[in-house]
């Protein structure tokens, strides 16, 4: 899709999960060649519930920021295109998205990437790994970039599962949203 394009590309849930299992791969692969191991890289801080309370609170809690600032117009316009996106989806498909997606970008943005560069490196990757090729949508990877930064602070408070939490309850809510919006 070219920038001109006024309509976004309808993309199937299966192009996302299979794109979602490659970033899996290379995260899985890339720590298990870590010192910490693959168990250590995806390990808890302190108890897995507390951490798995965290990262819930935490994306509903971003997910509720991301609410209240839906009228601003950016916003709005990305909104509008990714309710385009997924129009079509059932609702299977966008749990199964936002289930992979959660779990691989944190694989391997926070587990992998942020202990060797750092968070504000890490969040940077993040925003690059949601750019779109359409000027429009510069909103994306600006709000990514945020969001990056606040799931590297949960990150290091729980560890990856409070980060993969957090991730895959802010893709369920925002998704579900849009099959909502695109079902009205």
């Amino acid at each position: 899709m070219g920038a001109e394009d006024s309509t976004p590309r309808i993309i199937p849930a299966v192009v996302l999960i299979h794109q979602e299992g490659v970033v899996a791969v290379v995260a899985l692969v890339g720590l298990s060649m870590t010192s910490a191991g693959l168990g250590g890289g995806l390990a808890a801080r302190g108890p897995l519930a507390t951490a798995l309370l965290t990262g819930v609170l935490a994306g509903v809690g971003s997910f509720l920021v991301l609410w209240l600032l839906r009228g601003f117009g950016p916003l709005s316009e990305l909104e509008t295109w990714q309710s385009h996106m997924v129009s079509g989806w059932t609702t299977a498909d966008a749990a199964a998205v936002a289930i992979f997606s959660g779990l691989a970008e944190e694989a391997l943005v926070r587990a992998l990437l942020q202990p060797v560069i750092g968070l504000i490196p890490a969040a940077a990757v993040f925003a690059i790994l949601h750019l779109v090729p359409d000027r429009r949508l510069w909103m994306w990877p600006v709000l990514a970039l945020f969001l990056g930064l606040a799931l590297g602070g949960v990150y290091e408070l729980g560890g990856s599962p409070a980060a993969a939490a957090a991730h895959v309850v802010i893709n369920a809510l925002s998704l579900a949203r849009l099959l909502r919006r695109g079902a009205a």
